[in-house]
């Protein structure tokens, strides 16, 4: 599956759906779209329900990522994780600092309301 990235804006959140392969290929990409999510102040939810693959470059995008959205204020979450990505999040227990959510109805509930 080829890598991609469609973004559903909300008033205060916005959804970054991902599809196929985080990689060292697909890295930059994934990384600079939820940094000028960030940027622009809006929660940030991770749709990875379609991600086929993550290696340790696409784990360190998301936890770059998040370093900037905290340092920021800014809300980001991720949701809808696949077993196998849900797995290397686990291992390295980044799933301990970023909340990961089943489904987006979770994830979007889970917004400080000032996100909603």
């Amino acid at each position: 599956m080829d890598f991609g990235l469609h973004l559903v804006r909300h008033d205060r959140y916005t959804i970054v759906e991902v599809r196929g392969e985080l990689d060292l290929v697909s890295r930059d990409r994934f990384e600079e779209t939820m940094l000028d999510v960030v940027e622009a102040g809006h929660a940030l939810i991770v749709d990875m329900h379609d991600v086929t693959f993550c290696d340790s470059t696409g784990l360190n995008a998301v936890v770059s990522a998040n370093r900037r959205a905290a340092g920021a204020g800014v809300p980001l979450v991720l949701v809808a994780l696949t077993e196998r990505v849900r797995r290397i999040f686990h291992i390295t227990a980044v799933d301990r600092f970023i909340p990961v959510y089943d489904s987006l109805e979770e994830a979007v509930g889970a917004l400080p309301s000032a996100a909603h």
